[in-house]
């Protein structure tokens, strides 16, 4: 505990000192704002193109409000391990009585933490989230919390340097970000081999939730997958550096 401490308050003045960093860490609210312009956008199309958006807004929100702040925060506890590691910080643990898995697990538990309290509250301040739905929502928020540690674990782990984890934070964008949500057009059971994917059992939460359905056994095996692959990830991480 005295390590997390330590880490905690180097956190801080890290936050303090990067004015992009904690400009980053503000990426969900401004999915959140954005998600206000929908209402308006729903109405245009049903009035002039007779369209009907309302149905698509679970999709919407699994998007912007679930998928966008995994990809944006687990892209900063990626580059922040890596940073950590060009400094030698990582390899300056292994000579001290702290574990070498305190860190990576510290930083894994706060950029869990952040994720829940940050889209939760995204989630609160969107139209499109009814009080109902953000209730069964917040289970979904923990999930997508280890969705974006498993993004910062990969970068750390494959990543030599900041240049290389911005390639790979590219690479994942598309598996992240776009293949979770194939999903929501297939109408066939071979739409769950996208469960290979980690990011799609948030996605598919929160369909299931906002339609009314039960989301609990989504959640669940979602968890239990997306929590082995974090352990396997810390292991690598811990054993390269």
């Amino acid at each position: 505990m005295t390590a997390f401490a330590a880490y905690g308050r180097n956190d801080l003045r890290n936050i303090r000192r990067d004015q992009l960093l904690a400009g980053v860490m503000a990426g969900p609210f401004i999915y959140s704002l954005t998600s206000w312009f929908v209402h308006p956008l729903t109405d245009y199309l049903h009035q002039a193109h007779q369209f009907d958006l309302q149905p698509y807004y679970p999709l919407i929100v699994s998007a912007f409000l679930v998928l966008g702040p995994i990809a944006v925060l687990g892209a900063v506890c990626g580059l922040i391990l890596l940073e950590d590691k060009d400094q030698r910080t990582l390899a300056a643990l292994r000579v001290t009585p702290t574990s070498p898995m305190s860190y990576p697990v510290y930083r894994s538990i706060m950029i869990l933490l952040v994720v829940i309290v940050s889209e939760s509250a995204a989630l609160l301040i969107s139209p499109l989230v009814g009080p109902a739905d953000l209730v069964r929502l917040i289970p979904v928020t923990v999930l997508s919390g280890v969705q974006a540690v498993i993004i910062g674990l990969i970068m750390a782990a494959w990543a030599k340097n900041k240049v290389e984890g911005l390639a790979v934070v590219r690479a994942l964008g598309l598996m992240v970000f776009m293949l979770p949500l194939i999903p929501w057009f297939i109408d066939s059971p071979s739409a769950w081999w996208f469960g290979l994917l980690p990011s799609f059992w948030p996605a598919k939460a929160t369909w299931l939730s906002m339609t009314g359905q039960n989301h609990w056994p989504t959640i669940l095996i979602g968890m239990l997958y997306s929590v082995a692959l974090c352990c396997w990830l810390l292991r690598r991480f811990a054993k390269r550096y």
